[in-house]
């Protein structure tokens, strides 16, 4: 048997050595589905379904706007914003100074740039000054 296999050196390269870390380099994921991830991630975000409010719910609502017209002061508000890129969305409350209302669009104008549909309105609660 010959046994000289064991002895020989170990072949040299013609390409100089990487370096440790341009070597792990080479074996990094490779992302062959780009966006996926992010996808996924998306379908996987919830979201709410906007609620239907009841009539007294509705003229509740309606009489606080109104008065919120005249002391035309800060309110706390929990509305229904839609969601940009699927169905549903989300219940958002914030405190907001009132500016001014377009009652043929239905939409509330508020003093931080933020505008607000009447539909969308779950509560309104008028702070005190």
């Amino acid at each position: 048997m010959d046994e000289r296999w064991y002895t020989m050196d170990r072949p040299k390269s013609k390409y100089p050595k990487l370096p440790m870390l341009d070597r792990a380099a080479q074996f990094a994921p490779f992302a062959a589905l780009t966006g996926h991830k992010e996808a996924v991630i998306e379908q996987g975000r919830i979201t709410q379904e906007k609620r239907i409010l009841s009539n007294e719910e509705k003229l509740e609502i309606n009489e606080k706007i109104t008065e919120l017209m005249h002391l035309k002061s800060k309110c706390r508000i929990t509305y229904f914003e839609k969601d940009k890129t699927k169905s549903g969305g989300q219940y958002m409350e914030s405190v907001l100074s009132f500016k001014r209302i377009d009652e043929l669009n239905k939409v509330l104008y508020f003093k931080e740039n933020i505008q607000i549909q009447i539909d969308d309105i779950v509560d309104i609660e008028i702070l005190e000054q």
